[in-house]
């Protein structure tokens, strides 16, 4: 598939869900139009918070991409290098397959435990979000402790987490122990975001209140409808941040009127220039916002704007790995 090819993608996605929703299965998928898109002015944030609260995430989300023999020695050139070597990796798992491959890890410069996921091929990506696991189900009663009735996820992103959700809760709680750290840190890329959002869901009814739960993620799919977006809200609250990229169209996906939503927490990246370095970079008010991702255009998305640069030169995929 042709870049270019995207927003007919995209219209044929959405055409073909009107068409099944009116005449094949009207209760199935229930439309809706009744959630404000904010319309707020954005703030253009500088470089302090880039390298303050996204470039760390970052450069974990994009090492999760390497190699798994390299990552785990923490000689995967460039990507590790760019961390620093204070880190110790404690877990490697995933399957690369429905269970991406994730990486859990102390980070000594900061003495955080980070979970990082890994996200999917951007066009294997665009397909799986039209698949029929795009119906949203409720959160899974075995691993959420009071799951709220009404909120609802995509059933894909959630058979996903629930691959490494245990194994995950198991590590981080020994991890808190073992490096006597307070803070962990959730990222991830595109599918990974999804499951790192999930992850710490997940654990802030497991943890006590003193532990620093901090979720940044990049290239974010709408994962769940306005409970979900109203939960992640009040549960993470200022500690959530969700990077959009310029014209990507995953993060446009799937579409609101099939009671899809964000969370609040948008950076928004305006433009990046040639070197990789983000040159317009803006706080993005309310849930969903005209001003940012939400007021794209489907006939000027870039399936390229998912991967980056997003600043610093800092892409994610396997090509990410390739730095030297």
């Amino acid at each position: 598939m042709s870049l270019k090819s995207t927003p007919f993608l995209k219209l044929v996605f959405i055409f073909t869900l009107l068409v099944h929703s009116t005449f094949a299965f009207p209760t199935l998928i229930p439309f809706h139009h009744s959630h404000d898109v904010s319309s707020q002015a954005t703030t253009e944030v500088d470089n302090d918070f880039i390298s303050s609260k996204l470039q760390r995430p970052a450069m974990f989300s994009r090492v999760v991409y390497c190699a798994k023999q390299n990552v785990t020695k923490w000689d995967c050139g460039g990507p590790c290098e760019a961390i620093g070597p204070d880190v110790h990796v404690i877990k490697w798992g995933g399957n690369d397959g429905l269970v991406p491959s994730y990486l859990i890890a102390h980070d000594g410069s900061t003495n955080t435990i980070v979970v990082a996921h890994q996200g999917t091929d951007s066009h294997n990506f665009l397909s799986e979000l039209s698949d029929l696991d795009i119906l949203h189900v409720g959160l899974d009663k075995s691993i959420f402790k009071q799951p709220a009735k009404k909120v609802e996820v995509h059933d894909g992103f959630q058979q996903a987490f629930k691959g490494s959700s245990k194994i995950i809760l198991t590590e981080v709680k020994n991890a808190l122990a073992t490096f006597n750290s307070k803070a962990v840190l959730f990222t991830g890329h595109s599918k990974g975001a999804t499951i790192a959002i999930l992850d710490a869901i997940m654990l802030h009814e497991q943890l006590d209140s003193s532990i620093k739960q901090s979720v940044v993620v990049f290239g974010l799919p709408r994962m769940g409808n306005e409970h979900w977006a109203n939960l992640v809200d009040t549960t993470i609250g200022t500690e959530f941040i969700r990077v959009s990229d310029r014209k990507d169209p995953v993060v446009d996906l799937p579409p609101r009127m099939m009671d899809y939503y964000h969370p609040s927490g948008e950076i928004h990246i305006v433009d990046v220039d040639k070197t990789g370095q983000a040159t317009k970079v803006v706080a993005c008010p309310g849930q969903e916002n005209k001003h940012c991702a939400e007021g794209n255009s489907i006939f000027k998305e870039h399936v390229s704007d998912h991967t980056g640069p997003y600043f610093d030169d800092i892409s994610f995929g396997q090509g990410a790995c390739k730095m030297k």
